[in-house]
Formats: C-alpha cells, structure tokens, sequence
C-alpha cells in the first residue's frame, strides 16, 4: 500500500515539458549527467524514442530533476524519484548519492527492464567495456570493491 502511495506521488509529481530539444551528450558530462535510452513501438507501429537525462549538479534547488525527451523533444520533467508515464507503462527513475540507482522500463504487466545508457556517457563506457573485455570489467569491478572495503580508506 505504501508502495502504490509513492508510485501515486511521483506520478503526480511530473510536469509537462516544453519542447526544447535534448542536447547531444559531451565527454566533459560525464561525472554530472546521466542520458538513457528506450525505444517503443505504438500499437500503430510507429517506432518512439525516449531518453531520460539526469543532471545531478544542478541542485542549486536541492534536489535532482529528471527530463524525459520523446524523440529528441523535452516531453516532462519530475524531481527525483521520478516517475514518467509512457506508452505502455511507465519509467521509473532515482538516484543516490553517486548518481543513479535506477532507470527502469516498467510495463503495465510489471516486466521491468533497464534503460540503454547512451555511448558516450560513462555508463554507457562500463558498459560498451563489459562487452568487449568482459573479464577486465569484472577485474576492475573486483578491485573497486575490495580497495572501498580495505583499511587505507578507514
């Protein structure tokens, strides 16, 4: 129940957008901004592009703001956790301290799947790296864990 409150909240949390258009994502973004993409298709058969970009330095209001794009046109805006209304279901999206903890595709059957990180961005890196050099990415992922959990960041 308070799960379906929270979901009711962030729906109503969005606001329309007013149709600029998405800005091409630049390598100097890379810490700051988070771009993900979904592509649909209508029950018409007309192929959509949504994209979901996330800034995180711009908290100058205290608090984080996602912008959902539908095909390179800014559609709606919500604070994070966000919550934006799709062809056939929603995307769910909110962030942590370090940036985002989830991007999800959530049908209205309840399927859910990630977002696809844009290429330049550096999930969209770690990710392009995990398929072409699978066990270095699984090396450096060991690494990180074990160098945050020793004693010399005590």
């Amino acid at each position: 129940m308070l799960k379906e409150w929270r979901h009711r909240r962030a729906v109503q949390r969005v606001k329309s957008g007013d149709g600029r258009q998405l800005k091409r994502f630049r390598w100097w973004q890379m810490l700051t901004r988070a771009l993900f993409h979904l592509r649909l298709t209508d029950d018409a058969g007309r192929q959509m592009v949504y994209a979901v970009d996330v800034r995180h330095q711009n908290q100058s209001e205290g608090y984080v703001k996602a912008h959902l794009y539908l095909d390179g046109r800014h559609h709606a805006e919500s604070k994070v956790p966000a919550v934006f209304p799709v062809q056939g279901g929603t995307v769910d999206v909110r962030t942590s301290a370090f940036g985002l903890k989830r991007c999800h595709y959530v049908t209205a059957e309840g399927a859910e799947h990630q977002l696809v990180p844009d290429p330049a961005s550096a999930e969209g890196r770690r990710a392009h790296l995990d398929r072409a050099h699978p066990a270095l990415s699984r090396w450096i992922g060991s690494s990180r864990r074990s160098c945050s959990s020793s004693a010399w960041f005590s």
